[in-house]
């Protein structure tokens, strides 16, 4: 099998957790990073499961591999957090908070169409904000103070589509040249997918017990 990157991440757990509690052998070809990027899968030249705007990133020299994707769809890990009611706000500045960049593009494509006040700003640097978008494990834990939107689910309302968060891609040349070292990602992949899926209960209780969030 061929090595593959997996964004260490809650979108991904899915995927990631068998493999950090032991539920499965570890894997040689498997290599979880956090806050895997376009770039780093780039130096790398490996397959990749990242981000499905870091992917578009690699769009001139990767492929898209259809067989595994993860989807958010009427809900998801990503949200907007503004100190009032969103329809009694005219503009803001956004702080990013060091998320994706497909939380960013969610963001840029919903807050003025779902919500209707005006973005003055972007940005990622600094702690003054009139709105922040959190994701992963911050969009899912309680604020004391505020309002909480959904971005996936104004995504979705929207578009009508959900949300694909993650795509698995391959280098085209590998593709080409070595079609089984894609095929035995693809396969682990799924075999991963397929356990969390027999497990699921225990997943959800896991990840609500190791995060603190509500179940």
């Amino acid at each position: 099998m061929g090595l593959c990157l997996i964004d260490h991440s809650l979108t991904t757990a899915a995927i990631t957790y068998p493999i950090e509690r032991g539920w499965v052998e570890p894997s040689e070809g498997i290599e979880l990073v956090p806050g895997l990027t376009a770039e780093l899968v780039a130096e790398r030249g490996a397959c990749a499961l990242l981000g499905s705007i870091d992917a578009v990133y690699l769009a001139d020299r990767y492929a898209v591999v259809t067989d595994v994707a993860l989807v958010s769809h009427h809900n998801g890990p990503i949200i907007v957090w503004t100190p009032g009611r969103p329809d009694e706000i005219d503009h803001a500045v956004v702080a990013l908070d060091d998320v994706s960049r497909t939380a960013e593009a969610v963001a840029r494509a919903t807050l003025t169409h779902f919500y209707g006040f005006q973005v003055t700003g972007w940005d990622r640097t600094t702690d003054e904000r009139d709105a922040a978008v959190r994701e992963g494990a911050a969009a899912f834990r309680p604020s004391d103070s505020g309002h909480i939107g959904d971005l996936v689910r104004a995504w979705f309302i929207l578009s009508g589509f959900p949300l694909p968060t993650h795509l698995l891609m391959a280098p085209r040349e590998l593709v080409e040249r070595e079609p089984d070292a894609v095929r035995g990602v693809v396969d682990q992949l799924q075999h991963l997918l397929s356990l969390t899926n027999e497990r699921r209960r225990e997943l959800r209780r896991n990840l609500a017990e190791d995060l603190g969030l509500d179940r």
